[in-house]
């Protein structure tokens, strides 16, 4: 008798896994298991030799890397990212600290959000955003709406709005 095959294959996957477009595999799989903890799960090599598909793993979350082909690109070549990704760790701050000093670009510093989670964000090698952040506390809805209005009076008006310039 066969094998039953999952349909969901959910001893391989949660129900949303992302895939990334990298120029440099290698580069960007080093980055994110040495950065963030990613465990290597394996690299798939296409008939030219050239790793053509890999996937990682954290915590049961599979993040899978492909080169820029068949119309996929990478942020680097697209110029930015519309997508963040947002990752929870024991230590923000060292974390935060160690993707740097891997080669991340800080685009906003650690710092304690509404909330309740302490997070800091950056561009990994590759072009990728991501957000760092450590859970912290977890506020009622009165305390979270109070800790908002005064994060958001402290940031001032969005740069272009109406606000700013009056």
């Amino acid at each position: 008798m066969p094998k039953k095959i999952d349909p969901l294959n959910k001893k391989q996957y949660g129900a949303v896994s992302a895939m990334l477009t990298v120029q440099d595999m290698k580069a960007s799989v080093a980055f994110l298991t040495k950065a963030f903890g990613f465990k290597n799960r394996g690299i798939m090599k296409g008939p030219d030799g050239k790793a053509m598909h890999a996937e990682l793993n954290l915590r049961g979350t599979t993040v899978m890397l492909g080169p820029e082909m068949g119309g996929g690109k990478s942020p680097r070549t697209l110029g930015g990212s519309p997508a963040t990704f947002y990752v929870l760790v024991d230590n923000v701050d060292k974390v935060f600290a160690k993707a740097v000093k891997l080669g991340a670009t800080p685009t906003m510093p650690v710092m304690d959000m509404f909330w309740g989670d302490r997070c800091g964000s950056l561009l990994d090698p590759a072009g990728h955003k991501w957000m760092i952040a450590t859970h912290k506390s977890a506020p009622t809805p009165a305390e979270l709406r109070k800790a908002m209005k005064a994060q958001m009076a402290a940031m001032g008006p969005p740069p272009g709005s109406s606000a700013a310039g009056a």
